[in-house]
């Protein structure tokens, strides 16, 4: 049973004073401390307020601990949980009545003035020609173990006239108080040493990787995708992880069989893995912008080929425009898509509107069409990029 174990902050002001007196003493020799002298009260003053900043440093660590467990891990710190009295309920007369859920009661425990409150959990409903129902839940309104194993009267708080009494079948049971901050902080500490890192949906498999592999910059996971050959969709149980290094490149072999053997070893039983190259997909485009006055035609086109080569830039191909400040991210994106390619040049300073604007795949026909890359895990690269711009 691992124990987490606090910091060792010394909160105690008399012993933060004795350190003191004591650095004094060494650098002073002879001196004493008096009980009178000024420097005595303001070292007992500072310690007492150097105290109160330890405390407050020193369950810093716990705080962080045990949010980490909470948040981030799932694994919550057990509440408290209310006491729970079986009772007996006697009507008036046998008319038939309802005793709406949520009826305060009280008991109060033989030889004591306390009292606890319980509340019927669920409607009490009485029968016409039924007085007295048994076994009839309530629950403590206040959470903890000091409403449990209780005996004693009971009283109806609210006013519901036709309920002449109520009494305990059985003592009160179940109330636990919240776990204590330090053993749940025990307990967390036994289940960190449980966890290993284990992929479960498609996107942990690239995160694995790309977390521990060297060499590694960006992953994506392909979900039932087998790469054969001959390749396959829809094969159960299998994951296809396309790897690539900071500049969009394929990975070294040595890469990508460190990234397998670590798949391998993280997987589920019966799961197949497979690491893969991207697939480069050179894209041809031509462009004719105008451009606002006051701006150069050549600074304005030279621009517009700078953002064309940064949209199709394979190293941030995929890459989502919002959260990741790594760039590690990769979606697998497999159409290069017309209107995206035209904001981009929209976007560049200096250009008024586009006059025309094509692209397509190297060596193909030039259009307006969006361009469906070929692979599994494809990224574009900037093939032949030619353009103007024109004072509009």
């Amino acid at each position: 049973m691992s124990s987490y174990i606090p910091l060792p902050i010394d909160i105690e002001p008399v012993d933060i004073e004795q350190d003191a007196f004591d650095y004094i003493a060494a650098q002073v020799p002879g001196w004493s401390p008096s009980p009178g002298n000024l420097e005595a009260w303001l070292i007992e003053a500072l310690a007492q307020t150097a105290g109160e900043l330890r405390a407050i440093a020193a369950i810093v660590p716990d705080t962080i601990f045990a949010y980490y467990g909470a948040s981030i891990l799932g694994f919550a710190q057990y509440d408290a949980v209310p006491a729970t009295a079986i009772t007996t309920w006697t009507a008036k007369d046998g008319a038939g009545y309802t005793v709406p859920a949520g009826t305060v009661i009280a008991l109060t425990p033989a030889a004591s003035t306390d009292a606890y409150a319980f509340q019927l959990v669920s409607d009490l409903v009485f029968a016409p020609g039924t007085t007295v129902v048994s076994g009839v839940e309530t629950q403590a309104l206040e959470a903890g173990a000091a409403a449990s194993d209780l005996t004693g009267t009971v009283a109806v708080i609210d006013q519901v006239v036709y309920i002449s009494s109520v009494t305990l079948d059985a003592a009160t049971y179940g109330g636990v108080d919240e776990e204590a901050d330090d053993q749940y902080l025990s307990r967390l500490s036994t289940y960190l040493t449980l966890l290993a890192p284990r992929p479960i949906i498609p996107a942990d498999f690239a995160k694995l990787v790309t977390s521990e592999i060297e060499g590694v910059a960006r992953a994506t996971a392909i979900d039932l995708y087998q790469p054969g050959p001959p390749p396959a969709t829809g094969v159960p149980r299998c994951c296809t992880v396309a790897v690539c290094d900071s500049n969009g490149n394929a990975c070294s072999s040595t890469v990508k069989a460190n990234a397998l053997a670590l798949l391998q070893s993280a997987r589920e039983v019966n799961f197949l893995v497979y690491v893969i190259d991207p697939t480069s997909n050179p894209i041809d485009v031509t462009f004719h912008v105008q451009c606002f006055p006051g701006y150069s035609n050549s600074d304005v086109a030279a621009r517009v080929t700078q953002a064309i080569d940064a949209f199709l830039n394979p190293a941030t191909w995929g890459l989502p425009p919002y959260g990741d400040t790594s760039g590690q991210s990769w979606i697998n994106t497999t159409v290069c898509r017309y209107l995206e390619l035209a904001q981009a040049v929209s976007n560049v300073a200096g250009v008024a509107y586009i006059e025309t604007l094509t692209q397509c795949a190297h060596g193909g026909s030039l259009g307006t069409a969006d361009v469906a890359l070929t692979g599994a895990a494809p990224l574009t690269k900037p093939s032949t990029i030619t353009g103007t711009a024109d004072p509009a």
